[in-house]
C-alpha cells in the first residue's frame, strides 16, 4: 500500500497537485481494499504555485511534533499531560519507558521479569497480562501489545504521558491514557554523535548516530545501538545471574519535503533483545526482600521487533490531510522455570508471533478563529500464533502438554471531534468515536505421554466488539497561557482471549468501559519561566477485567469488578534563573473494587474483595529534580559544568486483592554530574545511592510467596562526541 501512496503522491506532485490516480489493480485482500477505498474518499485539496506562495508559510515542523489530533502547545490542551524532552530524560537518566515510573504523576510500568511482562499502570487503570488499559504509540505507529512497549529511547526528541480515557481520538486500550513517543527530523536536527556508557554489573552501552540533509528538501537518519547489562541476581543453583541482558537496535528515518506544505516520512526500526527471566526467589516478609533465587532451569526471554511507518502530512490554507501506513512484526520466545525451585518439576516455553498492519487517515481545518474540526478513520488487522509448551516431570509418569493459539483482531474506526470558541474566555470541544472489532481464536491442546500424543480439547470462538467513546471539554481561559477545564470522557478497553483456563466459559472474556471525570487548570508566569499544572479525576469502572490464578497452571482474565479511582495530580516546572531548573510532580491514586468476588477453591466460598484496594497501583508518586548549569568563558577543561539530581517515590503498592501483601513507600536518588567541552561531554553518574531496598514484584503460588529483588545502588560514567 505504501508503494500506490508513493505513486500518487508522486503524480500529484508532477502535475502540480492537481490531479491523482492509482492502478486498476489492487491486492485481493478484502480489509486491504477498504483501507484503499477509504483512502479514495478523501478530496485532494490543489493549489496552484502561485497559491502556495500566498499561504500563511507556516512550516509542518510546527503542527505535525504532536500529530495532528492534538497542539503542540501543552497549556492549551484539556488534558492532564507530562512532556519529556531529551535533555530532560539525559539529566534524570530515562533511559526506558520502565524508567518514567514516579517520574510521571501516577504512572508505573511494573518491573515484573522481562520486556514481555512489563505492565502499565496510570491512575489505577492497566493490566497485568493480555492487552494494555494504556495505548502506546512510536511517531504514530502503534503498539497494541505490552510486550513492544518496554524500548529503549534513542534519537528520541520527546516522550509525552496524556493521562486520562483517550478513546475519542485513539480507540481501544487508551482507558488509562496513552503514550507519545516522537523521534527527531532530519530536516530540524542534523550532526552525529557518538555515546559509550559503562557501570556497574557490567553494564555496558554504545550507540552511534547520524542525521544529515542530502538538500534542503530531504533528510535521513541512521543509528544503531547495543546494551549490555550483566545482571545483579544471582541463581544460587548454577552460580551465575538470572538477570542479563543484550539489546540491540537499529532505527533509519527518511524525510522529504518538496514543498513547504507536503511531508512524507517513512521509519523504520528494528530491536532484538535476550534477557534472564523469571528471576523470583522466596521472599522475607520481615525483611520486606527476596533471600535467594535459585532455579534448576535456565529461564531466558528473547524478543524481536520491527515496526515501519509511512506518513503523509499535506496542508494548504484550510485544510490538513495526515496518513500513516504502519505494520508491526513481533517475535518471542519466553522460558521459564515455572516451579521457581532448584527441583524439576514444571517448566514452560511460550512462542508468539504478531503482525500488525494499520491505516489512520485524519482531516481537519486550520486557521479558524471560532470553529475548528476533524475527521479520522482508523483500520488494522493483527494476527497472533502463539504457542505454549510445558513439561510437568513431577507426575508418574512424567508428560507434556501443547497448546496452540491462531488469534486474529480486526477493526475499523471512525471518529469526529469539533470545537468551538466563544470568543477569548471560553473553549467548547466535543467529539465521538464509534469502534467495531471482530475477533476469532482457534485453540488446539494435546498430552504427550511417553511419546503418545492425545488429542485434549479445541474450539474455535469468534467475537465481536463494539464501542461508542465520546468525549466533551470545556475551557475557560482566563490568561494567555492559563485555562481551567472541565472533561468528562469514556474508555475503551477491549475483550480477547485466555491462554489458560479450566472451563469453557473462561475461554474469553469481554470489553472493559470507564467514565472518566476530570477537573483542571494550568498556567505559565513570568514568560513562562514558571509553569504549574493541577488535575482532579473521578474514574467509574465498569465489567474491569480481573486477573485470576489457576494453581499450577497460569493466569486468566474475567470480567469480574467494578472500581472507582479518585485523585489528583500536581506539577511545577521552574526557571527562576537561566542556569537553574527546577521540577516537581505529586500524583495520587485512591483506587478500590466496588463489586468483585472470587471463588475460592479450599474454602468453598466466594471470598468478597469489595471496599479493598485495587492491586499494582501506588497510592502516591513523587518526583524532585533540579539541574544546575556552570559556564566557563576561558576554562581549558569544560565549557559547561551541569550537576543535576532527581528523587522519585512511591507506594504504598498492594500486590493482592487481599490487601494483605503491601511495597510500603519507598524512593529512589538519582545524580549526575556532566562536563562538556565543544563537541565532548563527559560525565559521572549514579542510581538509587541511598541503596533502597524494595520488591520490585511479588505473588504467591503453592504456598508460596516470591518476589523480584530490588535494584541496588550502581554507578557509572558515559562519554558522548558529537560531529
Amino acid at each position: 500500500m505504501v508503494l500506490f501512496v508513493l505513486a500518487a503522491i508522486f503524480l500529484k506532485y508532477m502535475k502540480n497537485y492537481r490531479q491523482c490516480c492509482f492502478g486498476e489493480q489492487w491486492h485481493r485482500n478484502v480489509f486491504l481494499r477498504t483501507v484503499l477505498a477509504c483512502t479514495l474518499l478523501i478530496p485532494s485539496f490543489a493549489v496552484s504555485a502561485n497559491e502556495v506562495d500566498s499561504l500563511r508559510q507556516v512550516s509542518l515542523d510546527s503542527i505535525i511534533v504532536l500529530g495532528v489530533k492534538y497542539t503542540n502547545n501543552q497549556l492549551k490542551r484539556p488534558i492532564s499531560a507530562t512532556s519529556v524532552s531529551q535533555s530532560e530524560m539525559q539529566s534524570a537518566q530515562l533511559n526506558t519507558i520502565k524508567d518514567f515510573s514516579a517520574f510521571v504523576p501516577n504512572f508505573i510500568m511494573i518491573d515484573r521479569d522481562t520486556r514481555l511482562t512489563s505492565s502499565v499502570f496510570v491512575r489505577g487503570i492497566g493490566s497485568l497480562v493480555n492487552a494494555p488499559g494504556v495505548a502506546m504509540y512510536v511517531d504514530g505507529i502503534p503498539h497494541f501489545e505490552k510486550s513492544s512497549f518496554d524500548i529503549n529511547l534513542a534519537d528520541v526528541e520527546k516522550v509525552e504521558f496524556l493521562r486520562g480515557p483517550q478513546g475519542t481520538l485513539y480507540g481501544r486500550n487508551a482507558l488509562g491514557g496513552i503514550i507519545l513517543v516522537h523521534t527527531k527530523s532530519p530536516l530540524k536536527y542534523q550532526g552525529s554523535r557518538v555515546n559509550l556508557r559503562f557501570g556497574s554489573y557490567n553494564e555496558r552501552y554504545v550507540l552511534f548516530s547520524r542525521s544529515d540533509k542530502i538538500n534542503d528538501k530531504l533528510g535521513y537518519t541512521v543509528s544503531a545501538d547495543y546494551n549490555h547489562y550483566g545482571g545483579f541476581i544471582k541463581n544460587e543453583h548454577t552460580g551465575k545471574k538470572a538477570d542479563g541482558l543484550d539489546n540491540a537496535s537499529m532505527n533509519t528515518r527518511l524525510e522529504w519535503r518538496p514543498q513547504i506544505n507536503l511531508n512524507l516520512r517513512l521509519t523504520n526500526n528494528f530491536e532484538y533483545t535476550e534477557q534472564g527471566a523469571f528471576a523470583y526467589g522466596d521472599v522475607n516478609e520481615k525483611k520486606n526482600a527476596v533471600d535467594s533465587v535459585s532455579l534448576d532451569h535456565g529461564s531466558k526471554y528473547r524478543r524481536k521487533l520491527y515496526d515501519s511507518g509511512f506518513r503523509v502530512d499535506y496542508h494548504n490554507d484550510l485544510l490538513w490531510l495526515y496518513a500513516l501506513t504502519s505494520f508491526q512484526w513481533l517475535d518471542d520466545r519466553y522460558d521459564v522455570d515455572q516451579d521457581a525451585s532448584p527441583d524439576d518439576k514444571y517448566y514452560a516455553v511460550q512462542s508468539e508471533t504478531q503482525r500488525l498492519v494499520s491505516q489512520e487517515i485524519n482531516l481537519k481545518n486550520l486557521y479558524s478563529d471560532v470553529y475548528s474540526w476533524h475527521f479520522g478513520f482508523f483500520a488494522f488487522n493483527h494476527d497472533i500464533n502463539r504457542s505454549t509448551d510445558v513439561w510437568m516431570n513431577m507426575t508418574n509418569p512424567p508428560y507434556k502438554l501443547e497448546k496452540r493459539y491462531d488469534d486474529y483482531n480486526r477493526g475499523i474506526a471512525a471518529y469526529h471531534q469539533s470545537t468551538l470558541k466563544f470568543g477569548r474566555l471560553f473553549t467548547l470541544e466535543a467529539g465521538i468515536r464509534y469502534d467495531l472489532e471482530k475477533a476469532n481464536s482457534v485453540y488446539r491442546e494435546q498430552k504427550i505421554t511417553n511419546g503418545t500424543p492425545v488429542p485434549v480439547g479445541d474450539f474455535d470462538a469468534p467475537m465481536t466488539f463494539s464501542q461508542w467513546t465520546p468525549k466533551m471539554s470545556l475551557q475557560y481561559h482566563f490568561m494567555r497561557d492559563g485555562q481551567f477545564y472541565v472533561t468528562v470522557s469514556k474508555g475503551y478497553k477491549t475483550g480477547g482471549f485466555n491462554t489458560v483456563f479450566d472451563s469453557e466459559k473462561d475461554r474469553s472474556f469481554g470489553p472493559e468501559s470507564s467514565w472518566n471525570y476530570e477537573i483542571g487548570g494550568k498556567s505559565a508566569f513570568f514568560e513562562n519561566r514558571l509553569q504549574t499544572e493541577f488535575a482532579l479525576f473521578y474514574i467509574d469502572l465498569k465489567n474491569q477485567q480481573i486477573r485470576q490464578l489457576i494453581p499450577e497452571t497460569g493466569i486468566r482474565m474475567v470480567n469480574a469488578g467494578k472500581s472507582a479511582n479518585k485523585g489528583l495530580e500536581l506539577s511545577v516546572s521552574a526557571n527562576p534563573w537561566k542556569n537553574l531548573h527546577l521540577s516537581a510532580a505529586y500524583g495520587y491514586t485512591h483506587a478500590k473494587f466496588k463489586e468483585y468476588s472470587l471463588y475460592n477453591s479450599s474454602t468453598g466460598v466466594n471470598d468478597d474483595f469489595a471496599g479493598k484496594f485495587t492491586p499494582f497501583v501506588p497510592r502516591n508518586t513523587v518526583s524532585v529534580g533540579a539541574r544546575y548549569d556552570f559556564f566557563f568563558r576561558r576554562s581549558a577543561l569544560a565549557d559547561k559544568l551541569s550537576l543535576s539530581c532527581n528523587y522519585k517515590g512511591l507506594g504504598t503498592l498492594y500486590w493482592n486483592e487481599k490487601n494483605d501483601v503491601a511495597q510500603p513507600f519507598y524512593g529512589l536518588l538519582n545524580a549526575q554530574i556532566a562536563a562538556v567541552k565543544k563537541q565532548i561531554e563527559v560525565s559521572l553518574w549514579g542510581r538509587n545511592l541511598t541503596d533502597t531496598q524494595y520488591l520490585g514484584y511479588y505473588y504467591e503460588v503453592s504456598g508460596r510467596k516470591l518476589g523480584k529483588p530490588s535494584k541496588p545502588l550502581s554507578i557509572g560514567g558515559s562519554i558522548a562526541y558529537r560531529f
